[in-house]
């Protein structure tokens, strides 16, 4: 054989392991979730989030973005229309005054309680690059009494080394920034994580990893969308932009599911257990979905050798912006402990089950 058929050969052959190895990366939902809770992406500043998902999307659809930063793609025609969403945005902290000393006051975006980032190390997000800092704690604030007393988001004050607002300045730091707690994955298990931005980028990462298992080819006799939306922290304002022009039959949202899965929080409410399985969402604080397709989506797991569970939580979703167009909401979740803090936590098998309910709805659903 010539030698230049030789290096054509080759050639192919690196192209082709090249490409299996992205597709390797990308059909993992838990190895997804690892990389995207590290990308900041507090609510209002999600682009970095949405880059990711884009750049790895699977070849066979065709997505569109719009100016907030909300993706989508759609495939199929015809009725019914379902669409899945999950939100790219996590709960944090944005620059709202660089003082004369040097260090940063600030706003919050979205609900938390302030007084877990107290002595915390962040990372606030400019121009230039991260720039690391610390929320300055109370000089007392390890005591019971300052332990238990009031610490709000206006006395939060970041400390970033510096004496003064000019040198703050020469480190890009500017009114507007994001921040974020200075994020870690800690690996409990193998097979149970706990970090910052679970919620809501498991969601994102099912979606993503469900992308990769359908068979988009073969979607006949139905519209499909999937989006990741923006905003949904402070509002639903992502998912509302997007109910102006989508106007699904069936608006599957992928969301946690605040469960009272740890050992301190009353099981009276809201007890699914981490590792058995994903969840349905029967009622939530803004959606009580309807018994009929609740059963059809049981059926579908059933048939299909899914596990899940089924409860009741609080918490909103996004699919609820959707019902005044016409829309039945039927949130699917994963069973999480601990939302809005550091460290929420997740269990991979529910994240594997959700990718695999999300998988077969989008295949068996009439």
């Amino acid at each position: 054989m010539k030698m230049k058929n030789w290096i054509l050969i080759l050639a192919l052959c690196l192209c082709l392991s090249v490409v299996l190895c992205k597709q390797t990366d990308v059909l993992s939902s838990w190895e997804l979730l690892k990389k995207l809770v590290l990308i900041p992406g507090v609510s209002g500043y999600e682009g970095q989030v949405a880059d990711f998902i884009q750049a790895n999307f699977p070849s066979a659809v065709q997505p569109q973005r719009d100016d907030m930063e909300n993706i989508w793609f759609t495939v199929g025609e015809g009725q019914p229309h379902l669409l899945f969403v999950a939100h790219t945005d996590e709960i944090g902290l944005v620059v709202e005054k660089i003082t004369p000393e040097g260090t940063l006051k600030v706003r919050g975006r979205g609900g938390f309680i302030s007084k877990m980032y107290e002595g915390r190390p962040v990372v606030v997000y400019t121009g230039k690059g991260p720039v690391n800092g610390v929320v300055a704690p109370r000089p007392d604030y390890t005591k019971r009494e300052a332990a238990s007393s009031s610490f709000r988001t206006s006395d939060i004050e970041v400390y970033l080394g510096v004496s003064s607002e000019e040198e703050a300045r020469s480190l890009g730091i500017e009114e507007g920034n994001q921040i974020t707690i200075k994020k870690r994955i800690i690996e409990l298990s193998p097979d149970l994580i706990a970090t910052r931005a679970v919620d809501d980028r498991a969601g994102c990462a099912a979606l993503l990893a469900a992308a990769f298992d359908i068979d988009w080819k073969k979607i006949k006799g139905k519209t499909v969308t999937f989006a990741w939306d923006v905003q949904e922290e402070i509002g639903l304002i992502g998912a509302s932009r997007l109910a102006e022009t989508l106007k699904p039959d069936y608006v599957f949202p992928v969301d946690t599911f605040v469960s009272s899965d740890a050992p301190m929080d009353l099981k009276r409410f809201a007890r699914i257990a981490l590792g058995e399985g994903a969840v349905l969402r029967a009622i939530d604080s803004s959606n009580i979905a309807p018994r009929i397709e609740l059963e059809k989506v049981m059926k579908i797991a059933q048939r299909n050798s899914i596990p899940f569970q089924l409860g009741n939580t609080r918490g909103g979703n996004d699919g609820s912006v959707f019902i005044p167009g016409g829309a039945t909401d039927i949130p699917l979740s994963w069973p999480g402990v601990y939302s809005h803090s550091f460290i929420e936590k997740i269990h991979r098998h529910d994240l594997e089950t959700l990718t695999k309910l999300i998988v077969a709805i989008v295949k068996d659903w009439e």
